[in-house]
This record gives C-alpha cells, structure tokens and sequence, in this order.
C-alpha cells in the first residue's frame, strides 16, 4: 500500500509538471522536454556503458557527446519556433543581414540536414579515440540519435505546428492506455503477451487497456476545442501567439490516431524492456519513485512520435484530396 502511495504521489507529480511545462508557454515547454532529453541520454549512455568498447566512455567523452545531441535538439527548437517579426535594422547592415536570415528558418532542416549530418560526424569522430571496435561506439550512438534525439526533433515540429493541447493529449492517450493495461492486467491477465521480454505483459491487459482507451478518445476527444479555449486563458500571453491551435480532427481520425499510438506505444514499452534485459538491469534509473527513470516513462513516447507525424500528413493529404474534389465538382 505505501508503495502505490508513493507510486501515485509521484505520478501526480510527474503528469503536473507535463502538463503546465508544455502549455504554459514556448520556453517552458523548452525546459520540460529539453530535461526530458537531457535525462534520457544520461540514463541511455550509463545503462550501455558496459557493452560499449573499452576504454570508451570516460565522464568527459559521455558528456562530449550528450551535449552534441542537445545542440541538435536546441537548434531544431530554433528552426521550427516562430520568429519574432521586425523590420530589419538598415543603419547596421551586419544586423540587418542577420535579422533577415533569422526571419527565415526552415523547420524541414532539422530532419533533412541537421540529423544526417550529425550521424556523420558521429562517424568521423571514431576516427581519433583509437578504439579497436570504433563500429560499436558508432553502432550504440547511433540508437541513441534515431530512439531519441529524433522523437525530440520531431516533437518540436509538433508543438509548434499541432499545439501545447495536441501534444498533451497525445500524452494523455498513451498514460491512458498504459494504466488501462495495468489494471485489466493485473484483474484477469494471464496469458503473456512476449514473455521472453516482457513477462508481467498479458494480451488481455493489450486487448483491455486498447477498448478501454479508443472508447474513451472517441467520446472525450470531440471537446477538445472546449478544453484548448479553457486552456488558453492560463497560458503565458506570449505562448497565445507562437504557439499554433491544436487542429481540428473528427472524432473517427482522433479515433485512428489512437490505435496508431495504441499499436507503437506497445512496440515501444516491449522495445525499452528488450533494451533493459539485454543490459541486465531493472530500470533505467530512478528519478520518479515507483515509476523508474526517463527511459521507463517515455518508451512507448519514443517509438510513437515518427508514426503520429506520418499519420497527421496522411490526414492532411486526406484533406487536401478533399479539398480537390470539391473544387472541381464546384
């Protein structure tokens, strides 16, 4: 009982802090998935340690490197987050250049130039620490940049293209199903869903905790609107005009989302727990009592976030199809 008590306090804890981080405003949200990223290389980089290439991974070349992965994720921030409109400054034409360029960011450079370019150099710096096994290091970075970095990169584009509301019931869907799991399993699991990762999983807990949540998006998701227009008068006044409106989706495309996060939520909890027996240990870390580390909170994140991306331009190509036809019966 006192530890499900200390369980709940620190989710609570944990959903509050998300929450008021990613809606209050763009600097906030900066912060919260900034130590979100930050916490879990840390946790990555620590757990793989012993599998890495000796003598790899003194504090200096671990911290090299995360801070590398984090200049990524602040320079992506950078490139999506709306500027700050002025008139170029004419009487310093060093200034004005700057501004200029500054007014013209491309959000699609953090995924087409600046990850790519970052494995590369991932690469080439294998080149100097005389490692007898370099593709190992390069191989264990490597993860660190697709199962990280790039959710993060991604997130960034949705926050401020999707909204603070529309990340955060995103969230809600996948806390949602994954406490659904937990209760349906624990009630009547007990046929293991992959025991040779995952034995505690059952496919009544997946099957459950899946209804459980596709009725409840179906239902609650239509008064979204209501919620965003709440949300709103809470929210710094510099957040209101950076940060987009959360797009309106029917309760069936909500419903789709769903069982898309449903499906890749569950690939990607199987996929943290294959991470931790492979390393041998229990959980990742320990900064929320009860729950383990960023890892453990953020799996079924991590693995979600590209395929909610696809399916928002699958939506959008749907709409723009649309859109076509009736233009040309008009």
């Amino acid at each position: 009982m006192k530890n499900l008590a200390v369980r709940a306090a620190s989710g609570l804890v944990f959903v509050t802090l998300m929450v008021v981080g990613i809606l209050f405003n763009q600097w906030t949200y900066l912060l919260i998935m900034g130590g979100v990223l930050l916490g879990s290389l840390h946790e990555f980089y620590s757990v793989t340690k012993p599998h890495r290439e000796a003598p790899l991974f003194r504090p200096a070349q671990k911290w090299s490197l995360i801070a590398l992965l984090m200049g990524v994720f602040l320079v992506s921030y950078l490139l999506v987050s709306p500027p700050v409109r002025y008139l170029p400054d004419t009487g310093n034409l060093a200034k004005a250049f700057f501004q200029i360029l500054w007014m013209q960011r491309d959000g699609a450079l953090a995924m087409n130039v600046l990850v790519p370019g970052l494995i590369f150099i991932l690469f080439a710096l294998e080149l100097y620490t005389k490692h007898e096994k370099p593709f190992v290091n390069i191989g264990w970075n490597l993860v660190a940049v697709t199962y990280l970095l790039v959710p993060l990169v991604l997130t960034n584009k949705i926050f401020f293209e999707k909204g603070g509301v529309f990340l955060i019931t995103i969230f809600a869907i996948i806390w949602l199903y994954d406490s659904a799991c937990y209760v349906v399993g624990s009630a009547i699991g007990k046929t293991p869903l992959l025991p040779r990762v995952s034995p505690k999983k059952t496919i009544e807990g997946l099957v459950g905790g899946a209804i459980i949540t596709l009725v409840a998006v179906y239902f609650i998701t239509p008064f979204i609107p209501n919620i965003e227009d709440a949300v709103r008068g809470f929210m710094d006044d510099s957040a209101v005009q950076h940060v987009a409106a959360t797009p309106v989706l029917s309760a069936i495309e909500w419903t789709i989302l769903a069982l898309v996060i449903i499906k890749f939520a569950t690939l990607g909890d199987l996929v943290e727990s294959l991470l931790k027996r492979s390393m041998n240990v229990k959980d990742s870390g320990s900064i929320m009592p009860g729950h383990g580390g960023f890892l453990d909170r953020f799996d079924a994140y991590f693995l979600t976030v590209p395929f909610i991306a696809l399916m928002l331009w699958i939506f959008g190509q749907v709409s723009n199809l649309m859109s076509l036809l009736q233009f040309m019966k008009g």
